[in-house]
């Protein structure tokens, strides 16, 4: 079973000077000197001992030619399969023993750290803690920091021993296959799809987010939750503080209800690659409720012709042409 947690800067200062903890930091982060489009950017202050991971190291590794947005096709945005994964995470020197902390830095940290925390629990490290409110909440308690960490790309070329055995752990994780029979029948006997993206996206009328989709609009049967940023405290991007204006709203939502509460019904969340529906992942965990990432997200789901898609009231959208398409330089890591 995972142990996974919010955690306060109080209990990152115990792990740091604790001579019998031993626990791996990581923090996640795609704004910085390991992200291949924003090397001018300048590099925020770090928790002392972090390995920094930017969340597509878990999509490819170390090959960054593959980073976001550099997409060729639905599979470059999946977490990588399971033998991959572990070893890029042994690599690290993350194990499915290894206690893990996460943080998030700006901007959006708080859904890189959560794609960073989906990876981790589906991958089957057992302990698992997120630093709610990040860098933030750490500089808030005027924590000690460094102004340089290795990045995972660094530490990853060192030679790492075999380790214990991993236990994957793939109820986090939905198929394709299943989130189709939901979509095909339009209702879920024990799931519900549930899309964590922005309203003029879901409705099909905001098509300028991805230069690598081929259709706008939503998976049939999904309930929209909006963007990511509806998750958050709006000041401090903390979790824990709306974790129950949360379960409101996605009551009068209709996401949740007895069947979700009992825990007779799954939540499969979606956006564009699986970052943005990890931090829906997150949360529902945090709430009790049994959770999935779609990782294909609606890239994958519109990159097969095949699949039906939906629209919202506003209608079809204009036929999408490339002109229509932001380049990649230009398209922020916020809207994946």
């Amino acid at each position: 079973m995972i142990d996974f947690a919010l955690v306060g800067p109080e209990y990152v200062a115990d792990i740091l000077t604790s001579e019998e903890t031993q626990t791996i930091i990581l923090e996640a982060h795609f704004s910085s000197f390991d992200h291949p489009l924003d090397g001018d950017r300048p590099v925020t202050k770090h928790i002392e001992g972090a390995i920094q991971v930017h969340p597509s190291y878990l999509e490819a590794g170390t090959d960054l030619s593959k980073y976001y947005p550099y997409y060729s096709c639905p599979e470059d945005g999946n977490v990588l399969p399971p033998d991959q994964l572990i070893s890029a995470l042994q690599a690290i020197g993350v194990t499915s023993e290894t206690s893990v902390l996460v943080y998030g830095t700006e901007p959006d940290g708080i859904m890189a750290a959560a794609r960073l925390i989906w990876g981790l629990m589906y991958a089957g490290v057992k302990s698992i803690r997120l630093l709610d409110g990040g860098i933030g909440a750490w500089l808030a308690y005027e924590g000690d920091t460094v102004s340089f960490i290795p990045t995972a790309i660094e530490v990853a070329q060192k030679p790492r021993e075999k380790a214990l055995s991993w236990d994957v752990q793939p109820q986090y994780l939905a198929t394709t296959d299943e989130v189709k029979a939901i979509a095909e029948s339009h209702t879920g006997a024990s799931s519900r799809i549930v899309d964590v993206r922005r309203p003029g996206e879901y409705s099909g009328t905001e098509t300028r987010y991805y230069p690598f989709f081929s259709k706008a609009g939503h998976i049939p049967s999904a309930v929209l939750q909006g963007n990511w940023i509806n998750l958050v405290e709006a000041d401090t991007h903390k979790v824990g503080p709306v974790l129950e204006n949360v379960r409101q709203r996605w009551k009068e939502l209709g996401i949740i209800d007895e069947s979700v509460e009992k825990g007779d019904t799954s939540l499969i969340f979606y956006c564009g690659t699986g970052w943005r529906s990890s931090l829906s992942f997150v949360v529902a965990t945090l709430l009790g409720y049994r959770a999935k990432n779609f990782d294909d997200g609606f890239y994958g789901w519109s990159w097969n012709d095949e699949n039906e898609v939906a629209y919202g009231p506003e209608g079809p959208p204009e036929a999408i042409t490339s002109s229509s398409l932001l380049p990649p330089s230009s398209v922020s890591p916020q809207h994946q």
